[in-house]
């Protein structure tokens, strides 16, 4: 079955082991050079509607996932960690 980035995040990420809802599937990381999908991007949720900032953001590894259906992606062995972005080293150009 395939699906699009649009339907992907629409559904909840649900950690089967503890019946959690870990969020909706917000982003995808993939490596450019295999095309190769790598983890599942979960923005944290905002504490008081954003005034108060966000929790972390997660990132559960595409190996994880046990199953993607039509309602929701499930994952088993769950070991989400804090998704840093990863920033571009800045150059000097002189």
């Amino acid at each position: 079955m395939l699906f699009t980035l649009s339907e992907i995040r629409k559904k909840e990420i649900v950690d089967t082991r503890t019946g959690e809802i870990l969020g909706r599937a917000d982003d995808i990381k993939f490596d450019s050079e295999t095309s190769d999908v790598t983890s599942v991007i979960i923005y944290g949720r905002p504490k008081l509607f954003g005034f108060l900032g966000r929790d972390n953001d997660l990132s559960v590894k595409f190996s994880d996932i046990s199953l993607i259906g039509k309602d929701a992606i499930l994952v088993t062995e769950v070991e989400c960690i804090p998704y840093a972005e990863e920033k571009p080293e800045k150059r000097a150009d002189f």
